[in-house]
């Protein structure tokens, strides 16, 4: 094929996929937007963090938009070229399908290897520190939100009232804590100076308390304990938060795939099922790859001698897609109940629709 025309078609594919790709990256950045603006007006997060947020959403967007966006682009591309009856004059001048189609196959390896890099190395991480910084966040609100010389219920199931904060925001004097059990005790706290602790590792505030008293009172009236300690620590929970139910462990978002690994080898050992880790391992490759597949599925589709709608190469990718987001959808909760093998279950949509694909692109050639 001649470069000019190599050249013109990736072109076409490349500027159709980027436009692609940053509308439909817009779009779902516009849908956490609602969220976003509660986390400003309601918890006083900064504008610094949100955009930060933001930032770290968009490999967990990339992974999906890629590919589909490489859809798109083949199907606008070559249906654009079948309408104009340029496939005509290509295959007339002794080009075939299989030339035509180098450049989508340049282009799907780049989206390929960049979905691929997303998938391994940036998802887990931007996952992981977007976590990290909303904990950030929440611990800004912890100091911000204590105030001298008041009664502070701000925690869950604490009144926490400090005479004196440190102009760093950490250290605290004259410190006493009002907190109810959930076994009916409840216990007053009297100390002298105190630390806010942070571990960003666990995502845990801890109120360590030093040189200080302990009061409590049991269900009944006539139940008191008094003791005094050098060092009592208090784990606190901002109200309105969901920190305290998320487990301090990754989850399989954050995992890199080293760390997949080792953990369903745990899981194995213990005799559990680990196919939902299996299968979350598996995506991180299904997904780049489902490039090839939607190539050969959507040049053939896209060259069809069908006369419609200039929204054509629109209608079918929503169509491919929404075939294989129920196949994929069904095959996933298949194998994560261990109804057919996790490896069938994530490869199964990109077998099938690949294998579809490819007989499609074979047929095509030859007409």
């Amino acid at each position: 094929m001649p470069m000019i025309l190599y050249t013109y078609i990736m072109r076409e594919i490349s500027g159709t996929l980027i436009l692609s790709c940053g509308i439909l990256s817009i779009t779902l950045l516009l849908s956490k937007s609602i969220k976003m603006a509660s986390l400003v007006i309601n918890h006083g997060v900064g504008l610094t963090v949100i955009l930060k947020f933001l930032f770290l959403l968009m490999p967990s967007f990339l992974i999906y938009t890629i590919p589909i966006s490489f859809l798109l682009a083949t199907l606008i591309t070559f249906n654009k070229l079948s309408g104009d009856n340029e496939v005509t004059a290509m295959r007339a001048s002794g080009i075939s399908l299989y030339s035509m189609s180098a450049p989508a196959l340049v282009i799907a390896i780049i989206s390929f290897l960049l979905t691929t890099y997303l998938t391994l190395f940036a998802f887990p991480w931007a996952n992981l520190s977007a976590k990290k910084l909303m904990y950030d966040a929440a611990r800004a609100k912890v100091s911000a939100g204590i105030t001298e010389g008041t009664f502070n219920d701000t925690f869950e199931g604490v009144v926490l009232y400090i005479n004196h904060i440190e102009p760093a925001g950490d250290n605290i004097r004259g410190v006493v804590v009002s907190q109810e059990k959930n076994d009916g005790t409840s216990d007053v706290i009297v100390s002298n100076n105190g630390l806010l602790i942070s571990d960003p590792d666990t995502l845990s505030v801890t109120l360590r308390l030093k040189n200080g008293t302990l009061h409590r009172t049991g269900k009944r009236a006539d139940k008191y304990t008094h003791m005094t300690f050098n060092t009592y620590d208090i784990h606190l929970w901002l109200k309105e938060t969901d920190m305290k139910n998320q487990e301090a462990q990754k989850s399989n978002r954050e995992l890199t795939i080293g760390e997949l690994r080792r953990k369903i080898d745990s899981i194995k050992q213990e005799g559990k099922n680990p196919s939902p880790y299996i299968i979350d391992m598996h995506k991180r490759f299904v997904l780049p790859s489902s490039v090839f597949v939607f190539g050969l599925i959507g040049i053939p589709l896209a060259i069809q001698h069908v006369r419609t709608s200039r929204y054509r190469g629109f209608i079918i990718a929503l169509a491919v897609m929404l075939i294989y987001y129920i196949m994929s959808t069904a095959f996933e909760a298949f194998g994560e109940d261990g109804g057919i093998n996790p490896l069938i279950a994530v490869w199964g949509s990109n077998i099938i629709m690949g294998t579809a694909g490819l007989y499609r692109f074979y047929k095509a050639d030859r007409e």
